[in-house]
Order: C-alpha cells, then structure tokens, then sequence
C-alpha cells in the first residue's frame, strides 16, 4: 500500500465528511462540520492521508490564540476510515502533516511553540498522542461530554521529528 500526506483542497471535503460520518458516529451533519472546519484556513489548517490515491484520514491542526510567532497548535481533530485503522497510520498522520505545518510556518516566520490535544479519557488515541507528541495529561475536565476530557500538552523540544528545519 503506497501512503502520501499532503495538504487537503476544497475537492477534498466530500471524502473526509465520509470519513468523519463513519469515525465520529454520534455527530451529525459531518459535511457542515468539515466545510466550515476547513473554510477556515489558515486558522485550521487539514492535510489528508491517502492509501493507493484514496483519501483515507484526515487531521485538523488549529492556531490558538491568534496568529503569533511562537505558535500554540492544537491537534483539533483526526479521523481515519475504518478500513484502514490499526495500521499504524495516525502515527503517520500526525508526524508527517506537522513536518509539513512547521515548512508552512516558517514561511510566515512562525514556529511552533507547543501543542495540545484534548480527547475523551478512555480515547484509545490517547495513548498515540502520548508516544508521537510526548504529550503529557496536563488536566481532566468532567462532564463537559460523555465521558472526562483529558488534555494533553506536548513542548516542540520534546519532538525530535521536526528537527528537519531548513
């Protein structure tokens, strides 16, 4: 299987509200949810996984904050098809898409400062944000959905992956 991350585009939108009405089966109106997610650019900026050509995950990262020099990411939202989950390819998703943000930063004389992440406690994906980002729970917040929300923080000197600066 041959994968690619690259950024997502307008043509995009129908595949990753497929991928999100199948991954986050309790929202509803997933095409509303990524059309405006994605309209926001550059606030949040999405790149796209693809497995043979097909779009097979997505990942929204978020400026917090405003626009700064030293950016405050937040890992907003990643999903991906359930055919192709535990493959090891979020962990792809996220390393190779932040590569990709940190080359676009740059651009603008922005660098990343720290990212965030927040998931439900008992989130599998918790445990990957955990390894990939080096994140760390910083805080638990109850009943603000389902189950606990955990926050996780990650500092940009914890992840070595990025050391490919120009």
């Amino acid at each position: 299987m041959k994968t690619s991350i690259q950024k997502a585009q307008a043509s995009d939108i129908q595949h990753l509200a497929k991928i999100h009405q199948l991954t986050f089966i309790r929202q509803k109106d997933s095409y509303q949810w990524i059309l405006s997610t994605f309209s926001a650019y550059p606030r949040y900026i999405c790149y796209v996984l693809k497995c043979d050509e097909h779009i097979s995950g997505y990942i929204f990262w978020a400026q917090k904050s405003g626009f700064r020099p030293e950016v405050i990411l937040e890992l907003d939202q990643m999903a991906i098809h359930p055919e192709f989950q535990r493959k090891g390819l979020s962990k792809r998703l996220i390393e190779e898409s932040l590569i990709l943000l940190q080359e676009e930063l740059m651009q603008n004389q922005q660098s990343i400062k720290n990212i965030l992440v927040n998931t439900s406690y008992d989130n599998f994906a918790k445990k990957i944000y955990e390894d990939v980002l080096a994140a760390k729970e910083v805080a638990i917040i109850a009943d603000l959905f389902r189950l606990p929300e955990v926050c996780l923080k990650s500092d940009r000197q914890d992840l070595k992956f990025l050391d490919v600066e120009s």
